[in-house]
């Protein structure tokens, strides 16, 4: 058995690739970076499924709605950060769906909310207006609901897969399976769709491409796996961490004008976030 410490720190080494893998999602043609991530993904698990159990039809049910979910997820990602920087994309995104996610437990599992928790939804709507915020009082619309739309589906698919990884028999075979599976959707968009050109796949954008799909295993499949010693609030709250390390790569790394800016509503976000789901 884990200890609850070696958890979140290994929770917040996925947190971590989280941030790096949206970094090379954003600075890369992003539709190609998803596409060779599926790819390795699919290389990657296609051997392990035949050493677990096939799942059996009730946990397909979560299987398929968390690939149906993550593909309008990827997709959502692409096109927020066509519009919109990582620093500000990623807070909104990210801060956003924990916020959703902590509504849906108060509502749906029947959860009194606290004072302090009250307050903790307050601090995060302040952070994340914050980030949103410009000096001009005009703020990027599209690249605004492109996050909260990621959000919402971070939230939806992060509810889905913690349920379904606890009613899973063997944690492995659903996580497996839906690791596998899950980057179909994105693949099969990408080969129709005419924002990929095969001249941008040179050996340089493949090991970019590579390292995106080693990230993106590492990040959601420590996430997932985690789910199963520690409640999902208490591994949202750890994992939203990355807002703070996805802000320092814009800043330090892709250079971003506007991130130094986005460093304390981001702060805001991540104080926000773990007062309110440790009052749940």
């Amino acid at each position: 058995m884990y200890s609850t410490t070696s958890i979140f720190i290994i929770i917040l080494f996925a947190a971590l690739c989280h941030a790096a893998w949206s970094s090379i999602v954003k600075s890369k043609n992003s539709l190609g970076i998803m596409a060779l991530t599926s790819i390795i993904e699919i290389i990657f698990f296609t051997p392990l499924v035949f050493y677990v159990p096939f799942p059996p039809l009730e946990i397909w049910y979560f299987i398929i709605a968390s690939v149906i979910l993550h593909g309008f997820y990827r997709l959502s990602v692409v096109y927020s950060y066509k519009f919109g920087d990582l620093s500000f994309v990623y807070p909104i995104s990210r801060g956003s769906s924990s916020l959703i996610i902590a509504i849906l437990t108060i509502f749906f599992l029947n959860e009194k909310i606290s004072l302090i928790g009250l307050i903790a939804i307050i601090i995060v709507c302040i952070g994340i207006f914050f980030v949103s915020y410009k000096k001009s009082f005009n703020f990027n619309l599209p690249a605004f609901l492109l996050a909260l739309s990621t959000a919402l589906l971070i939230a939806i698919y992060t509810l889905v897969d913690g349920y379904g990884i606890r009613l899973s028999n063997n944690e492995y075979s659903y996580l497996y399976w839906m690791l596998l599976l899950n980057g179909i959707p994105i693949l099969i968009f990408s080969i129709y769709s005419d924002d990929i050109s095969l001249k941008e796949f040179n050996l340089k954008f493949i090991g970019w491409g590579m390292l995106a799909g080693i990230l993106a295993i590492l990040s959601y499949g420590i996430v997932v796996w985690s789910m199963q010693y520690l409640t999902i609030a208490y591994v949202s709250s750890i994992r939203e961490s990355s807002i703070i390390f996805a802000t320092l790569i814009g800043l330090l790394i892709l250079k971003e004008k506007q991130a130094k800016n986005r460093l304390i509503p981001a702060l805001i976000i991540v104080v926000g976030i773990s007062i309110l789901y440790f009052q749940i």
